[in-house]
This record gives structure tokens, C-alpha cells and sequence, in this order.
């Protein structure tokens, strides 16, 4: 039987150029974003660098802020998706390791190895935290999404474990000092690595040479937190 006309799925092309489209302004707006921040960029730079009509802003999003706030909800989802299962099974393993340092050695050697494969070396990744760090200087609705849903599951848990493995209570100001400084030390690779890159003559950091950040900064962390190198894994 000859197919008749109505069984053709006349909208597709619509319906793929839209998520082009869509997708081409999530891009640009992200690129602009994290250069410049929300106030410093204009819907009319935001279609040109999308290459797309001006409406189309309007049309997808409802506004500029609708636009801002939908690549937060594509870094939540990025990150937390990369981070938060691995958050989850960490809480599990902290309070199975009770006081076994070579158990919470292990686990705090895996915690950052995770850390520097998702944020090191990363392009993409790169981008996101740009744009995180702008919310980070002026803290509004974004980061309160960002802070609530990534930031501070991973905070709390990383404070978790270095209370386990200093001796502290749980939630004590050393702790949630001590889980900042252990992030910041991987952080400074994903977001702020020219000087080190310079030092060392690279013109960028590869997968071989995250993995050579990960030989030196591994042990490093584990013994700010007392736990030796040779407790890892």
C-alpha cells in the first residue's frame, strides 16, 4: 500500500533545525558568558555569534535570562551527571572505612584522580567553570542553582572525608576549610593553568599530562589530609 501523505513526518526538519538553532545559542551564549558575564553581553551579540535571527532568542527562551539560566541547567546537568554518582558512592564509603585510614586513603586518591578527569584538560569543561566563576563574583539566581544541585553535595562530602581523616566532628569549620583547599588545588589546573603551562613549556594540558599533574598532586593532598601516599591505592 502506498504510503499517503500524512504518515510522512513533515516536521522533522522543523523540528532539527530548531534544536540546531537552539543548540547554536546554548554554545555562543556560554562563550560569551563566561568571557564577559551575563550584564556585559547583548541579545544582538548573542545572535551573531549563534548565527541565527535575534527572535530566535525570544523564541527558544522567552529572554536573554531564560538563555542564562538554561546553560546553567545544562552545567548542572553535565557536571552533576560527571560528579554526583561518584559523590554518592564516596558518603557510602566513608561510612563503611570508619576509622581505616588506608580505606579512606584510597578513597580520597580516587575523589581527586575523579576531580582531575573531569575538570582538567576539558575544553568544555573549561567553558563551564568560566561562566561558574562569574556567578561566583556575583552570586545570583544561577549560582544558587549551581550551588545547591553540584556545589554543595560535593562540598559537604568532601568535608566528610576530611574530618574522617583528620579526626574532626563532621561539619567542622577546619573541615569545610580543608575540603575548599583540596578543591581549589585541582581547580587551579582546570581554570588557571597558563602559569603552570608556561613553566613547563606546554602549549596546553593533554590527557598524558593530566595524568602527570595527577602523579604530583595526588600524594600532595593525601598527605595535607594525613594519609600517606603509600595508604593509596
Amino acid at each position: 500500500m502506498a504510503q499517503r501523505p500524512t504518515d510522512i513526518a513533515t516536521e522533522s526538519p522543523i523540528s532539527t533545525r530548531g534544536d540546531e538553532t537552539r543548540a547554536q545559542l546554548l554554545g555562543a551564549g556560554m562563550s560569551l558568558f563566561a568571557e564577559r558575564g551575563f550584564d556585559a553581553v547583548s541579545t544582538r551579540e548573542l545572535a551573531r555569534a549563534a548565527g541565527v535571527n535575534l527572535a530566535a532568542i525570544a523564541y527558544h527562551f522567552g529572554s536573554k535570562h531564560g538563555l542564562y539560566m538554561a546553560i546553567t541547567e545544562s552545567i548542572v546537568a553535565d557536571v552533576g551527571g560527571a560528579m554526583l554518582h561518584h559523590v554518592h558512592g564516596l558518603a557510602d564509603g566513608i561510612a563503611r572505612a570508619g576509622e581505616d585510614r588506608r580505606a579512606l586513603s584510597r578513597l580520597a586518591a580516587g575523589l581527586v584522580r575523579r576531580l582531575i578527569t573531569v575538570f582538567v584538560a576539558d575544553p568544555g569543561r573549561k567553558r563551564q567553570m568560566a561562566f561558574v566563576l562569574h556567578e561566583y563574583t556575583r552570586p545570583g539566581e544561577a549560582f544558587d542553582r549551581i550551588y545547591e544541585t553540584v556545589v554543595e553535595p560535593m562540598h559537604r562530602t568532601l568535608t566528610a572525608l576530611v574530618a574522617a581523616a583528620r579526626g574532626l566532628p563532621a561539619e567542622h569549620p577546619d573541615a569545610i576549610i580543608g575540603a575548599h583547599a583540596v578543591i581549589g588545588q585541582v581547580m587551579a589546573f582546570a581554570i588557571a593553568e597558563v602559569p603552570v603551562t608556561r613553566r613547563l613549556g606546554w602549549e596546553s594540558i593533554t590527557p598524558d599530562r593530566r595524568d602527570a599533574i595527577g602523579r604530583v598532586v595526588v600524594p600532595m593532598i593525601l598527605a595535607s589530609l594525613n594519609l600517606l601516599p603509600d595508604e593509596g591505592p
